[in-house]
């Protein structure tokens, strides 16, 4: 196994420090290439201050350790991931363009008049002509060393009464063959309202610690200020209507349910 790290220098990632492109420089394009050849199996570690464009780096990569600017102790920290000593279960706190023709992208953006389908895309949706809609690596993303499946959404009602709540749970299964823990995320969307919504915002998240082979069930318990927004009139209100909720654990790869607030 090969390990490469690559990414930014601390000095490239500051105030005043913006980039017009992101890809890493192309000395380490070079090197990455180079490590590859040799056919033995490639892993990048990244350090950086910001999201990259990365996708020639994901196709040659076997694993991919998100690292940021780590302490005086990152190195031990990475070399415990490395080695297989530490079950890494963090997420991305950002969205990962795949060019700089993406940004800016971001999971809780507003929708447009004509919404990409990702189960029924069509010409006439928005969408790029060169890749994809999604990022990258998306908001809420991470792997480990072992593999979790979410059950579809179980709604403990199908209406939240005025100022009531409702529940809505999943079942989380470790189905891979080491322990490991994972983030479980809970995102709502308001499809209709008096003003814009976004097309999902976090509401909630659990982390979870499973043994290989076990199940979980995660519940969210969903108020009435977890639907409120800020109207043209910046008033602080929860609006009466259909809401869309999604369990997942990264903000693509979604379960969903619906409920309606009375």
């Amino acid at each position: 196994m090969v390990a490469a790290a690559v990414g930014e220098a601390q000095g490239m990632a500051h105030e005043a420090s913006s980039r017009s492109d992101l890809v890493i420089p192309s000395s380490q394009q070079k090197l990455l290439a180079a490590l590859k050849a040799t056919g033995k199996p490639l892993v990048i570690v990244l350090m950086n201050g910001r999201p990259l464009a990365l996708v020639n780096e994901d196709r040659m990569a076997d694993a991919m350790l998100e690292t940021w600017f780590s302490g005086t102790e990152g190195g031990n920290a990475i070399a415990d991931v490395l080695f297989g000593d530490y079950n890494p279960s963090g997420k991305l706190p950002v969205s990962f363009p795949r060019s700089v023709g993406q940004i800016p992208i971001y999971y809780n953006h507003l929708p447009t008049d004509r919404p990409y389908n990702f189960e029924k895309p069509n010409k006439y949706t928005s969408h790029y002509y060169d890749a994809v809609n999604v990022p990258l690596y998306p908001f809420g993303y991470g792997l480990s060393y072992t593999q979790f499946s979410v059950s579809p959404v179980k709604m403990s009602a199908p209406t939240m009464p005025r100022n009531g709540t409702v529940e809505a749970s999943v079942t989380v299964t470790n189905t891979g063959k080491r322990d490991g823990a994972t983030v479980v995320q809970l995102y709502l969307n308001d499809p209709v309202a008096s003003i814009s919504r976004p097309v999902q915002e976090l509401r909630g998240f659990q982390r979870i610690m499973l043994k290989a082979g076990e199940s979980q069930t995660v519940r969210f318990k969903i108020d009435v200020d977890a639907l409120k927004f800020w109207n043209q009139k910046m008033q602080h209100v929860a609006e009466p209507g259909k809401f869309n909720v999604m369990i997942c654990l990264d903000s693509v790869r979604t379960q969903d349910a619906q409920f309606d607030y009375l």
